[in-house]
């Protein structure tokens, strides 16, 4: 029987990335969250035609912070995907469009729940927005003036607060 026989299947393969984004390893997503491995993720933030955020509420069952409110859509880029690809996918997945992305900006973050190298995307879309139960609970537009009190009175996961918030700020 082969070593590879006895090894564990790699159920949702992830990118493991040094800090200049290049790729070392594959490692199970699991084991990524659970370590801490740094990876890839790249987010999609969507704007109404008159400027407002689409932030979005997760579904209580995602098992990275659940109920809690975020201001983009996204997620871990797979094997050998593009961030713009990653970003797409994700934005279609999770609210149910299609659209043009334009890149914002390139981030990093390293908090107590996660360490990843991304890409922050934009879209504009007023909808319809098809959101998966299994995905996101619920969602709504807020308007950037508002950006700061929407966090204060909200749950936001820590990587939308600490990145996202203030590349958002008008």
């Amino acid at each position: 029987m082969s070593h590879e026989a006895h090894e564990p299947a790699v159920q949702e393969p992830v990118e493991v990335v040094d800090a200049d984004d290049v790729v070392i390893e594959v490692a199970d997503r699991a084991q990524v969250r659970a370590e801490r491995l740094r990876h890839r993720t790249a987010f999609v933030v969507v704007r109404s035609t008159r400027g407002q955020i689409l932030a979005h509420r997760r579904a209580e069952t995602k098992s990275s912070a659940p109920g809690e409110w975020d201001l983009g859509f996204g997620g871990a880029v797979a094997v050998g995907e593009s961030y713009a690809a990653a970003a797409a996918r994700e934005l279609a997945e999770e609210a149910g469009i299609t659209t043009s992305l334009q890149l914002v900006s390139d981030y990093r973050y390293d908090g107590a729940d996660s360490n990843e190298i991304g890409q922050l995307f934009e879209t504009v879309s007023d909808g319809p927005f098809v959101h998966p139960a299994s995905e996101v609970a619920e969602s709504r537009f807020v308007d950037p003036a508002d950006l700061d009190h929407f966090v204060a009175t909200h749950r936001l996961c820590h990587a939308a607060a600490d990145v996202m918030v203030d590349l958002l700020r008008p």
